[in-house]
């Protein structure tokens, strides 16, 4: 089993790139976000699901291992694949988790792929197993108020991880708004 991949990116398709590790190009299937950030030549570290089925092998590559274990964690409900956990992925896992949290079917459906039944069976089978505060847990920010997509954009500028979280403690309470927050983070911090 491959538990990650470390090369630079050869080529990028719609859903998926190569990456050349050692001269082995291995196809990994990835996050449209993370396509989008990524070139050619790029150097990455890749979290890898391998899903292994009578005719096929392939690779599922993630930045984080949080989005690697909820996409494991994804794959448990009866009736979703690897190609519909990466879909559900597109959107940010905050606003996924909040939505199974909430039992919120309407914007689960929202997701191309998922249907009712679909995102009733997601709802059902992770209640209770999808933790919610996460982004509260790392930052000391309410989730409603900073959704993951905000870190993620501000990770794209050039911060790590690590400065983006710090940085979103010290963000006042009535800072609100995605924009406001972003803002606020770029002036003060």
């Amino acid at each position: 089993m491959i538990a990650y991949l470390n090369g630079r990116i050869l080529a990028k398709q719609e859903k998926s790139l190569v990456l050349d590790v050692n001269g082995v190009g291995y196809l990994i299937h990835t996050t449209k976000g993370l396509l989008e950030r990524l070139n050619a030549g790029d150097k990455m570290t890749f979290h890898i699901y391998t899903n292994v089925r009578e005719d096929d092998i392939s690779l599922y590559g993630f930045q984080s291992e949080d989005e690697w274990k909820f996409f494991k964690l994804l794959l448990t409900v009866s009736g979703i694949g690897p190609k519909s956990a990466l879909e559900i992925l597109n959107s940010p896992i905050a606003n996924v988790r909040q939505a199974i949290a909430q039992k919120d079917v309407v914007r689960l459906t929202q997701i191309p792929g998922i249907g009712k039944k679909t995102a009733e069976r997601i709802i059902v089978d992770l209640q209770g197993k999808v933790k919610v505060d996460l982004m509260e847990e790392e930052t000391g920010v309410n989730p409603t108020n900073v959704r993951e997509d905000i870190v993620q954009a501000l990770v794209s500028l050039g911060y790590n991880r690590q400065q983006v979280t710090n940085g979103l403690k010290k963000i006042p309470p009535e800072i609100s708004g995605d924009e406001a927050i972003i803002k606020y983070f770029l002036q003060n911090i």
